[in-house]
């Protein structure tokens, strides 16, 4: 069951995260100020409506993390250029096994012209799963493989 609907269902089904962008001239700072205003995970780096690249959390705690670097250095020092993008039509199944193999938690969603929507997350998978499946996702218990060592009742 749940194979066939994350094949039936679309990208598009999913809650995207919101469109901000940056330029990859821009200062860094600019990335973490819409990281924090907006209150999401990644930013997209784009040039004349064309994605050009990402910026992560992740690339952002690197820079921080090696301490030579200037949050004033431009965001293209820091971004992944080209990265590995969705279509809007393409099925769940696929997006999910594209952020698997890449080791992704995002992915930036395009039209079929190639101009970003915003971007899906491993949470909204998540969200959605759970959305579809709320009594099996619910009622699992922590360790579905364990047993309890006595039975309940008198």
């Amino acid at each position: 069951m749940m194979p066939s609907l994350l094949r039936d269902y679309q990208v598009r089904h999913l809650h995207l995260s919101p469109l901000v962008t940056v330029h990859e001239d821009q200062p860094i700072r600019d990335v973490i100020a819409q990281m924090q205003t907006y209150r999401i995970g990644c930013v997209l780096v784009c040039a004349q409506d064309r994605l050009t690249g990402i910026v992560t959390e992740m690339d952002v705690l690197r820079k921080v993390e090696s301490g030579g670097d200037s949050v004033e250095d431009p965001v293209s020092s820091i971004m992944t250029r080209n990265p590995v993008c969705i279509a809007q039509d393409a099925s769940i199944w696929e997006a999910a096994e594209k952020m698997n193999e890449g080791g992704f938690r995002h992915l930036p969603v395009v039209d079929a012209q190639g101009a970003p929507q915003g971007y899906i997350s491993i949470r909204s998978l998540v969200i959605y799963l759970a959305d579809q499946f709320p009594d099996t996702i619910y009622t699992l218990p922590p360790d579905p493989h364990r047993f309890p060592s006595t039975p309940e009742g008198p």
